[in-house]
């Protein structure tokens, strides 16, 4: 299969992989050949990413790492949390048990499933911002925790910590945090007093400390003292809020949201964690979530520096930026009829990279 843009899309293509909505409603099946009807109600519905039948990479196993009804059941939990939490100023005990039982499952499932790879798709909508990318953001830190071979209580105080990592925004003003422009010194100071409220809010339901709610204060606390709420540096950092820190900051750069001008591919967002190593972000951590998040994941068209244009047939998780590509096209030659595989790893293609992501952005 290829991973595509709905943008690159056309009639005729049929699909490899169901296509959901971000809440996890399916809107097209395996097989569907595309026309312009179901292409205008996918763009209309916020889908950003697909995967589309390719005899060329018939064997690319190219699909998402959490089941996206799993993922889409997270963001209505969390969504419908929200919601209660800004009418009625508390959490209510249904509410963390539905998301307890979510992030139960996303480690359950990683423990049985490692096929597929996170999608390189942040959220287009930034109506949804709010909903989506803190599950998004604990998705690939559980990805990166499991890897790290954290115990499944460490796991789960993980992926909770990220699903409510932004629970302060909902006693926040929503036209401060829907707000399309730049914010002022106020209204920049008033978000960032979310990791606190968020804190105080969970103290408030269980009526103590946990470490639940110390990450979700501390998540953008910075390694060299550079963050907030508390300025806190290095290891008085939060193992959670260490890996909370990186994920969230890798999900916000390819994302879209309120006030925001750039939208970073992945691998430029991956450089953007490497180059903050030590800065921003653990090293040790750093170098684990770039190992194991890809730049380029399997079903993705690439472009070389040599103008040969292939798909990603094995992302190379460990060997950052050096996938194997499938070439399909050759300057000289035109497209193959046997496209063949190239492994950027190797000593031999050391002189090639990857100049340009095609059909994707």
């Amino acid at each position: 299969m290829r991973r595509i843009s709905i943008k690159y899309a056309r009639p005729g293509m049929i699909l490899g992989y169901p296509v959901f909505d971000p809440y996890g409603v399916k809107l097209l099946d395996t097989d569907v050949k595309l026309d312009e009807h179901n292409l205008k109600t996918l763009t209309s519905m916020k889908v950003h990413e697909i995967f589309i039948q390719d005899k060329r990479v018939y064997d690319i196993i190219s699909l998402p790492i959490m089941p996206p009804e799993l993922e889409g059941a997270a963001c209505t939990a969390l969504r419908k949390l929200m919601i209660e939490t800004r009418l009625s100023g508390r959490l209510t005990v249904e509410a963390i048990r539905s998301i307890n039982n979510i992030v139960n499952s996303m480690v359950n499932h990683l423990s049985f499933s490692l096929l597929g790879e996170p999608s390189v798709a942040g959220i287009t909508s930034g109506e949804d911002y709010i909903y989506t990318q803190p599950v998004k953001t604990a998705i690939i830190s559980l990805i990166v925790g499991h890897r790290l071979k954290w115990d499944k209580n460490q796991l789960i105080n993980l992926g909770i910590a990220a699903m409510l990592k932004d629970i302060g925004y909902a006693e926040l003003p929503e036209e401060i945090l829907r707000k399309s422009g730049e914010l002022t010194k106020e209204e920049l100071a008033k978000v960032r007093e979310h990791p606190m409220r968020g804190y105080k809010l969970l103290k408030q339901f269980h009526g103590k400390d946990t470490g639940i709610g110390i990450a979700i204060m501390q998540h953008h606390e910075r390694w060299d003292g550079s963050g907030y709420p508390l300025g806190l540096k290095g290891t008085r950092i939060s193992p959670l809020a260490q890996l909370l820190a990186i994920a969230d900051s890798y999900m916000e750069l390819i994302s879209v949201s309120p006030g925001k001008s750039k939208i970073y591919m992945p691998h430029e967002a991956i450089e953007f964690v490497m180059a903050y190593s030590k800065e921003y972000f653990n090293p040790e951590l750093a170098n684990a979530f770039v190992k194991q998040i890809p730049c380029y994941p399997a079903g993705l068209t690439v472009e070389l520096n040599t103008g040969e244009v292939g798909i990603i047939s094995d992302s190379k998780r460990g060997l950052v930026g050096r996938p194997v590509v499938r070439i399909c096209y050759v300057p000289k030659e035109g497209m193959l009829e046997k496209p063949y595989d190239v492994d950027l790893s190797r000593p031999e293609f050391q002189s090639k990279f990857i100049n340009k992501i095609l059909d994707y952005y």
